[in-house]
């Protein structure tokens, strides 16, 4: 074997199912080389030793994409409720977490606005009310 064939192995290590880099912590030497890689992985599979590397369950992965995806929401929320301050701002109200209470709501669709920043504040109240309960259910 050539010094180039590292990533071979790590490949095939990685595609069974093996954590590499706990194979690495059981070698006593220091010294890294194909045939000294080899002789240890065969020795941890006679041994029944060899590490496996977690992969989560259908269910789990399902999860973790559901909470990926309130994640993203409640970040376009975040978005959305910054250019809602920015749209008071820019009329010289600042109100930070006032403006979204039912008050501070009535205030800022009473703003009268140019006509493009009004038809902003209209779409953004919208998204508003979509995402909400998308993000609370």
């Amino acid at each position: 074997m050539h010094a180039g064939s590292s990533g071979y192995w790590q490949s095939w290590v990685s595609s069974c199912g093996l954590d590499p880099a706990e194979i690495k912590t059981k070698r006593v030497r220091k010294q890294k080389t194909d045939r000294e890689d080899a002789r240890l992985m065969l020795k941890l599979l006679l041994e029944n030793r060899f590490p496996r590397i977690w992969v989560p369950s259908p269910e789990n992965r399902d999860l973790r994409q559901l909470l990926w995806h309130r994640h993203r929401l409640v970040q376009m929320r975040t978005r959305i409720m910054n250019q809602l301050q920015a749209v008071a701002m820019n009329e010289g109200y600042r109100w930070k977490k006032k403006l979204f209470s039912q008050q501070g709501r009535a205030l800022l669709e009473k703003l009268s606005l140019a006509p493009w920043a009004s038809r902003r504040r209209k779409e953004l109240l919208e998204l508003l009310d979509q995402l909400d309960p998308k993000i609370a259910s």
